[in-house]
């Protein structure tokens, strides 16, 4: 349901955006992130881990200069874990991890192949299957850089890297047993992603 909500909202704060003359480029997106690892409390038991994985996008670009932009983006991406089932009582599950963020980008220089350089601020929603995790939400930034290559008048390739960052801890609770529990490997959650896409000027 989130990516319908997020449509919504950039069509309601486009509209008068693109009636008021500023450029907008709406972006789909696909990309790679790296995987994870979920630890159980109880250290002698083997920690569940996940592969990088596909991601999916869909952002917009709203220029407030010639060489900036305001940047609204959606990402998701779903990571499956194997893991003992005596610890987490499956032997894979899924789980998704979804950005929600709104920042800035700036891009120095004019020309066919445009250098840039971004921030964000947002939310990392996290959900699984039913019964095995619970979904939450923590805060979360984003920092990244990469370039747009002119194509047409209202086409341009867009590539970038981002380095995520969720600030707090989320309470993962995995059905592992009686009195087991489940934690991040390490203080918040942190991941690194690499994606394209196609930026169309409406």
């Amino acid at each position: 349901m989130r990516l319908p909500v997020f449509l919504v909202l950039c069509a309601v704060v486009s509209t008068p955006l693109a009636a008021a003359g500023r450029r907008i480029d709406l972006v789909p997106a696909v990309g790679l992130r790296n995987g994870a690892t979920l630890d159980p409390d109880r250290p002698t038991y083997d920690p569940a881990e996940a592969s990088p994985s596909v991601s999916f996008g869909l952002g917009a670009d709203i220029y407030v200069r010639p060489d900036a932009w305001v940047e609204v983006f959606f990402d998701t991406q779903e990571l499956s874990f194997d893991a003992d089932p005596v610890v987490f009582g499956s032997s894979r599950f899924d789980m998704r991890i979804s950005y929600l963020q709104c920042g800035g980008a700036y891009a120095p220089g004019e020309g066919a192949i445009t250098p840039f350089v971004s921030a964000a601020l947002g939310l990392t929603f996290y959900g699984a299957d039913v019964g095995t995790v619970d979904e939450t939400i923590g805060f979360s930034g984003s920092l990244g850089g990469g370039f747009k290559a002119k194509l047409s008048e209202r086409l341009a390739f867009k590539l970038e890297v981002l380095g995520y960052a969720t600030i707090n801890d989320a309470a993962l609770a995995v059905s592992c047993g009686p009195g087991c529990s489940v934690r991040f490997a390490s203080s918040g959650w942190y991941q690194l992603q690499g994606r394209v896409g196609l930026a169309i000027r409406l």
